[in-house]
């Protein structure tokens, strides 16, 4: 584990569905470097727990309700800045909400894992893990909201 990083890495999961939700979380304890410190259902939760909890990192799924993935990241980034990895079934298809998701101020956008049954699933597993820990080690800056309306300078 690189020396930088908090040891255990304390990840906070934003996933909708209670299934998908669960894999990540077994995954992520897979690697005793790592503790999931908080489960958020919602982009709204995401958010909160993540003012409340401070993680080390965010893993944020994109579509989900009351407030989606993408704007939950933009809140993080302007209000508790924290790195956000998306993990999403949208980014294979979508490449414009890979780059949204960017833009937001996540960092990585990796694909949603299918499950154990899968032949690459300990290799994508580990995939996952390692882009957590190395993006937990950037340093994230506040991203200012943007001005709704400009006034004219006098």
């Amino acid at each position: 584990m690189n020396a930088n990083l908090p040891n255990p890495l304390r990840v906070l999961v934003a996933e909708d569905s209670p299934t998908a939700r669960r894999l990540l979380v077994e995954i992520i304890r897979a690697d005793p470097g790592m503790q999931v410190v908080g489960e958020a259902k919602d982009g709204l939760e995401a958010v909160e727990l993540t003012q409340r909890l401070r993680p080390h990192l965010v893993t944020m799924d994109i579509q989900m309700p009351n407030l989606d993935g993408l704007e939950a990241t933009r809140r993080i980034m302007t209000e508790v800045p924290t790195p956000v990895v998306v993990v999403s079934t949208l980014v294979e298809r979508d490449i414009q909400t890979s780059m949204s998701a960017l833009r937001a101020g996540a960092l990585a956008v990796l694909q949603k894992l299918v499950g154990p049954e899968s032949p690459d699933f300990e290799r994508e597993s580990r995939h996952l893990r390692d882009t957590l820990r190395a993006m937990a080690g950037v340093k994230v800056v506040r991203h200012w909201p943007a001005r709704t309306s400009a006034s004219p300078a006098r």
